[in-house]
């Protein structure tokens, strides 16, 4: 086991918040590198499910008016890392899907906007239960002008999970005109849950916009007796509303068998029921 700091957000802010890095014991866990490159006006979908302990690192390199969609979904047991670092072209596009159902999960994504026009859209989802932790370091890099970049999060956290998200976009010199905006939405289903979300916005260019909102809080009480009023049990009502803050995540998913995998894991059965 190893006590290394990874996952630092790039402007430290207060240490008690315990938000700068992520130094919880994680095994060193072999390796898997690959690389994604996609030529001039080329279209590309990779999709990747993460059943096991592992650690990957995915590189993407997109050319000009080249459009690339990836997505992850991490549903593990144990310890699990992943890095995500991209490089976008004038025109070039990154469409990042990412779903975490469990586990102790690091990720780290890195987007370096570079060439003007260039856009990133993040939709990150979660259901994490006791025992589960995830810490999610995420940075929108602009260096292009009028480049443009999307974060949403939502999820649910139950039992004693621990969620930690830190979303930066950074307004490097020479991004005029550029455009930036993120938002989170977490529904807690216990009064141990624990979740951080920590939207950051750096700026050293003037003619930029960003903007930055979250969104914390339980059931509804009025929507929850109601419902038990009409017959729904307890925990069906929780697995309703977590997969009301998922519904958005998984319908950009258009692999089959992967929903299939998901709508198992979930207890949905297939996507018709």
């Amino acid at each position: 086991m190893s006590d290394t700091k990874i996952n630092i957000l790039p402007v430290p802010t207060f240490r008690w918040l315990g938000v700068n890095d992520y130094k919880h014991d994680i095994k060193e866990l072999q390796t898997g590198t690959s690389e994604i490159s996609v030529s001039e006006n080329e279209t590309k979908s990779e999709v990747v499910y993460i059943d096991r302990e592992g650690s990957t690192d995915i590189r993407i390199s997109a050319e000009n008016g080249s459009k690339i969609k990836l997505v992850q979904v991490f549903d593990v047991k144990g310890q699990a890392k992943s890095k995500v670092s991209a490089e976008l072209g004038e025109n070039a596009s990154l469409e990042l899907v990412e779903l975490f159902l469990g586990g102790e999960v690091v990720s780290e994504i890195v987007t370096d906007l570079k060439g003007r026009k260039a856009s990133f859209e993040a939709d990150i989802g979660f259901k994490l239960d006791s025992g589960d932790k995830l810490d999610i370091n995420l940075v929108a890099d602009h260096h292009g002008r009028k480049t443009i970049s999307r974060i949403n999060a939502s999820g649910v956290l139950g039992g004693d999970a621990e969620k930690t998200f830190k979303g930066t976009i950074d307004f490097k010199n020479g991004s005029d005109g550029a455009k930036g905006a993120e938002k989170e939405e977490v529904l807690l289903m216990s009064d141990t849950a624990v979740n951080k979300t920590v939207p950051l916005i750096l700026c050293a260019e003037e003619n930029v916009e960003g903007n930055h909102g979250a969104s914390v809080g339980r059931i509804d009480e009025k929507q929850f007796f109601y419902m038990q009023s009409r017959g729904i049990e307890e925990e069906k009502i929780y697995d309703l509303a977590a997969q009301a803050k998922l519904a958005k995540v998984i319908s950009r998913i258009d692999d089959k068998e992967t929903l299939s995998r998901i709508y198992s894991r979930l207890g949905r059965g297939d996507d018709s029921e």
